[in-house]
């Protein structure tokens, strides 16, 4: 079997599962519906999976740069509240419903930076994840964020160093 035949699907985390079929499954826990993602869709899964550190993530920028403290809350709630109505009422309701759903066949990150990443890639994903942690505090400490910008600037450093030890721990059990 060549690479790109074993590749298939770059999806992985909490609501990501395979079924009996080897077909990728998104599981909604809020509707507790399972949905085939095929390869088109997975950069809009991707999204969604990520939207809240995404949406955070945008907040603090506006709130350090043009918006104050309570404008960058409100458009960051507003803007999440947008991303849920357009997916929950238009994408799910275009992908094919999966009634089957194994949840014992769910694919973790790791193993998916192990089965899809290269050495060097997952070096640099480690690295890079560890500045980000860092340089995101660093900045909310410089620019003297208020208390609710500092925390949420280090709750995505703490994010940073998460997936900064997922990629180690990855690193040390690649061949």
């Amino acid at each position: 079997m060549s690479k790109n035949q074993k590749i298939k699907i770059r999806l992985s985390g909490r609501n990501i599962y395979t079924d009996k079929k080897n077909r990728t499954i998104y599981y909604d826990g809020l509707t507790k519906q399972g949905y085939l993602i095929e390869k088109k869709d997975e950069n809009k899964i991707v999204f969604f999976k990520n939207r809240i550190v995404i949406i955070l993530f945008a907040a603090i920028l506006c709130a350090g740069t043009f918006l104050t403290w309570p404008q960058a809350a409100l458009a960051g709630v507003l803007l999440f509240a947008l991303v849920e109505i357009y997916y929950r009422t238009s994408f799910f309701k275009k992908l094919q419903p999966v009634t089957d759903v194994d949840f014992e066949k769910r694919v973790s990150p790791l193993q998916s930076i192990l089965a899809h990443k290269s050495k060097e890639r997952t070096l640099a994903l480690a690295v890079l994840y560890a500045l980000f942690a860092v340089l995101i505090v660093a900045n909310a400490y410089l620019e003297q964020y208020s208390l609710g910008l500092m925390i949420l600037s280090v709750g995505l450093g703490i994010v940073g160093l998460y997936f900064c030890i997922l990629h180690v721990i990855a690193l040390t059990r690649m061949k």
